[in-house]
């Protein structure tokens, strides 16, 4: 019986210190995503420039025969190299993004990198559910593994909801194709 009830505490333990640990961790990445908020609320001002901040706006307005015209504008904020030594010397790499697109209804979504590694760590999604009500979720990343979803699933949007390591994936693809061509 002693045996029985030190496992049950020793797992109790584990899974308490798993859960501050995961709790750490998102802390830590809304820390970063207020410091990307308030970064880009200075956007195009003299401080943006002297401070060596970049970005790129992606806009687009495309009329697709079924679902009428949709316009899509992305913002995506960019950090560059500055490794002398490098290859990578002056390559941008997306660090905070805001992709509004709208049709029938309107997609707001966030994205925001790992500045050291530049690995997707957070995404923010809002849309509109079939119901007409405003659904949010807001999904924590660590390493390309989902880390925690808040709220965990969401359904019945009047959007096909890409999944963020995609949208990822395409705006780095975005960015480096830019930079290739001596953007």
């Amino acid at each position: 019986m002693k045996k029985l009830m030190l496992f049950a505490i020793t797992m109790l333990m584990t899974q308490v210190a798993l859960a501050q640990s995961v709790d750490t961790k998102v802390n830590k990445i809304r820390e970063k995503y207020n410091a990307a908020q308030e970064t880009a609320k200075w956007k195009n001002t003299e401080e943006w420039m002297e401070h060596g901040c970049y970005s790129f706006d992606f806009n687009s307005r495309i009329n697709y025969a079924a679902a009428g015209v949709i316009e899509t504008n992305t913002e995506v904020f960019i950090t560059v190299s500055d490794e002398y030594d490098s290859d990578d010397f002056n390559k941008p790499a997306p660090w905070f993004v805001r992709e509004k697109s709208s049709r029938a209804s309107e997609l707001y979504r966030e994205l925001l990198f790992d500045d050291e590694t530049g690995d997707l760590i957070f995404c923010y999604q809002r849309c509109r559910g079939e119901s007409g009500n405003m659904i949010e979720q807001r999904l924590y990343y660590e390493k390309g593994k989902l880390l925690k979803a808040v709220p965990a699933k969401i359904e019945n949007t009047m959007y096909e909801l890409l999944d963020p390591k995609d949208a990822a994936t395409t705006i780095k693809e975005m960015v480096n194709s830019l930079y290739g061509l001596g953007y």
